[in-house]
């Protein structure tokens, strides 16, 4: 036996998504997936380099059980809940809840599928029942453009005072920024009374806030499932001699529908 077949010995087939007509092999845990490596090439600049095409003589990266990609930090469950949204058998009808769409969101953001982040976004902002520092600092973390997180800022700072644990979870910039603009929004000025918090002062205030997404490190990020020893979130093993490409990332928890293929 070689080295190759020892080290996936009891890895089985996914019981929904090891799908007929699948040409790209990716395991995570001890589940193979075989899905079409069209989604993958076609949306996610990481994964096109990754499974860009080998030197003369190699196999290609995924392309059977030997070569299989292999996903790092990353549960079998979680990867379920990404595939759905390419093998969604309602098509345009997405029903997850908010851990599932926290999920895809941060997979198809640290695997740079850009509609997947935008599909995901979109959902979350239908579901009413988020919390405002919980969406604000799912936001932070993955980089959601200004303009849509603008006006969650915009509602925090017209509530109550935040309190230790949302604080910690914003960081202290962000609350720093965020109590400049609850100032401004509840000290009267030229006796004018209370000023209004869609003043143009404070929608200044605000977008500072906004502007300081992405300048430092958001405290508060959760780590995914454990795992094998593996390289840092977002590597790839460059040896052109290893059989399977490990692919690093942590993931969430949840459960969204059914794929729509063959098993």
């Amino acid at each position: 036996m070689t080295d190759a077949q020892s080290t996936l010995q009891g890895v089985k087939p996914h019981d929904k998504y090891y799908l007929d007509g699948g040409d790209l092999h990716i395991i995570a845990e001890d589940r193979e997936f075989r899905v079409h490596r069209y989604f993958f090439e076609r949306d996610s600049a990481k994964f096109r380099n990754l499974l860009a095409s080998p030197s003369p003589g190699a196999p290609r990266q995924g392309s059977s059980h030997l070569t299989a990609v292999k996903l790092q930090g990353v549960t079998a469950t979680d990867f379920e809940k990404f595939l759905w949204v390419f093998y969604n058998p309602t098509y345009s009808l997405y029903d997850a809840t908010v851990s599932d769409w926290c999920c895809i969101l941060h997979l198809g953001h640290d695997w740079q599928f850009k509609e997947v982040e935008k599909l995901a976004v979109r959902e979350l902002e239908k579901i009413t029942s988020m919390s405002v520092v919980d969406r604000i600092a799912l936001y932070q973390k993955h980089n959601v453009t200004e303009d849509l997180i603008i006006p969650h800022y915009a509602v925090l700072c017209t509530r109550g005072p935040l309190d230790l644990d949302e604080s910690q979870r914003l960081g202290m910039s962000t609350v720093v920024l965020i109590n400049q603009a609850m100032h401004s929004i509840r000290t009267p000025r030229d006796g004018e009374g209370t000023s209004s918090p869609i003043d143009p002062v404070n929608a200044t205030v605000i977008s500072k806030i906004a502007a300081h997404i992405g300048k430092s490190g958001q405290p508060g990020a959760g780590s995914g499932p454990s795992g094998q020893s593996v390289p840092a979130a977002n590597s790839v093993n460059s040896n052109p001699k290893a059989r399977g490409t490990p692919f690093g990332v942590n993931g969430a928890a949840g459960k969204p529908g059914q794929p729509n293929g063959k098993n």
